[in-house]
């Protein structure tokens, strides 16, 4: 769980620094929690311009409709493979099903059957 105060060194970034201005910069990991968080900067220096800065973000799980497809993935391509071969299967045994006629000696019978 995140703690309400985490209180993070800010360290000047060297890559983003210009020789008229230093940026100052922290990265943490969030957990796996939802919400809403606020990060804030309360810098008080004596004499000095206080730096106040507050920001709110929204942390939250991915929708279903954001993750990757399965065709992005590569251990899917097992299971895609398995559900088209099932449907192939499915659609060749009804063709043959459909389209196959019975026998002479399975109509004599049928008929004999019936009278």
């Amino acid at each position: 769980m995140l703690s309400p105060f985490h209180r993070l060194p800010l360290l000047p970034s060297a890559s983003l620094s210009t020789p008229n201005a230093t940026l100052y910069t922290a990265s943490f990991t969030l957990p796996d929690q939802h919400g809403i968080f606020n990060f804030r900067v309360n810098y008080k220096r004596p004499f000095l311009t206080s730096v106040d800065e507050k920001r709110t973000v929204t942390v939250r799980h991915m929708a279903h409709d954001e993750y990757t497809r399965s065709f992005a993935i590569s251990g899917a391509y097992v299971w895609i493979t398995g559900i088209w071969t099932t449907v192939v299967g499915w659609v060749l045994f009804l063709g043959m099903w459909l389209y196959a006629r019975p026998t002479e000696e399975e109509r004599k019978a049928k008929g004999k059957k019936a009278q």
